[in-house]
Order: structure tokens, then sequence, then C-alpha cells
């Protein structure tokens, strides 16, 4: 289900591309959870990660292209399609790595290539994602944002760039949901080889100055797996 929010100060162009999405969802056979706002202060104190964003260039308070530069400095990727009555903006969205920009008022057209091209690139991050789901909360994690992987006392420590996150789990099990990038160097390790900077004396060092052990048993096992990942991205 792609998650959309519609952010523009004109509450009937709100209603209109809300029943265009609406529409398209129908056609495309996709779920979308659409939500409006009139400004970006809604929009923000939501608290809602979307997947989407069609948001207006001019606004009151705050403009779209500003709203958008604060996303991007928060780590926020999510896809943002700019709408406007005013073509002359387009390159000011660029920088801000904007899906799209569409003009008013809206081509259907477009925005239904818009869409499969959300939803494509959407079904890829996917693949390369780890899904977490407890009792409590669910979230996918980026695989190229995982340094590595540990288990203490039952309890899985996710290592991303940004994070640690924590759940209870089975390392057998977190295997079971990584690619092939990863490596169980330890009973209690799965390391990230793309993060790999060195390898020494059974000690990996990782781009983020962690230090992993390699069992003893694995050292030569891993040594082969480095080696025919580094040949795979060649």
């Amino acid at each position: 289900m792609l998650k959309i929010a519609i952010c523009d100060d004109e509450k009937a162009f709100c209603d209109i591309l809300h029943e265009k999405l609406t529409a398209e969802a129908e056609r495309l056979e996709e779920n979308f959870m659409l939500h409006t706002y009139t400004s970006t202060e809604q929009l923000y104190k939501s608290g809602i990660k979307f997947d989407v964003i069609f948001l207006d260039v001019k606004m009151p308070s705050q403009n779209g292209l500003q709203f958008a530069q604060e996303l991007r400095s928060q780590k926020n990727d999510c896809c943002i399609v700019f709408v406007s009555s005013f073509p002359k903006y387009v390159f000011d969205a660029f920088p801000l790595r904007a899906e799209d920009f569409l003009c008013k008022p809206i081509d259907e057209a477009r925005l239904n290539s818009v869409l499969i091209r959300i939803i494509e690139k959407k079904k890829a991050d996917d693949k390369n994602c780890l899904f977490i789901k407890t009792n409590q909360w669910c979230r996918s994690v980026k695989f190229q944002s995982i340094f590595y992987c540990e288990v203490i006392n039952r309890i899985i420590y996710i290592h991303t760039a940004d994070e640690v996150i924590e759940y209870y789990g089975r390392l057998e099990h977190l295997g079971s949901e990584l690619d092939s990038r990863f490596y169980r160097c330890h009973r209690s390790y799965f390391v990230n080889l793309e993060h790999i900077v060195t390898y020494s004396n059974g000690e990996i060092i990782l781009d983020n100055s962690a230090h992993i052990p390699v069992s003893r048993l694995r050292q030569k096992e891993f040594m082969e797996n480095m080696l025919q990942y580094m040949k795979r991205r060649k």
C-alpha cells in the first residue's frame, strides 16, 4: 500500500487530486492510503511517514520547496511530486531529488505515468529491505543502511547508519530474511560485506569504525564469501 499525502493550500485542488488518485488506484489495481493537508504545518504534525507527497510550490507561511528542503535535511527519502501553476519553479525541484513536477491542471496521462514509475520503484526498494515485525510494531530497513546485526541474550540489534534497532528474535530467522551481501561471521553476528574496510587476524573493521569478530571455524569460509562478493560487484 502506498501512503500518499496531498499538500496544497487550495482545498478544491486537494479534492480534485484526491479524486484523480482514487481513480488511478482502481485503474492500477493498487491500494492507496490518501491524506490531504492545506499547509505544510498540518502535514508535518501528522507524524506519518509517507511514501509519496504531492506538494504545492507556492503556499502561505512555508512554501513547498522550503518544506522539501527540510525533509531532505532530515534524511527523508520519500518521493516528492511538485504540483504548481508556475512552470518556472521546475528547475528548483531538481536539487531536491523530486520524482516529478506536474503543472496544474493535472494531466491524467502524466499522473498515471508518474504513479507507475513510483510503484515500480517502491517494489524494487521493498526487495532490498529487511522487514521487521513484532507484536507492537513493524517497519522496513534498507539493507544498504545496515552495517551489522548482533544478538545478545535473545535481543537482536540492527546497527544502521542512523540508529540501533532492537527487538526480541532469533538470529537464525533473521538470516533467512537477509540477502547475499550479509555473512554470518560469528554465532552472534551477521556482517554486511558491503561495509567492510579491512579484515585481519580474525577481526573485521567496517566503514563506521565498528570491529566485528570472525570465529576461528568460519575464517576460511568468510574469506571465500568475501572474494565471491567482490567478484559479483565487478
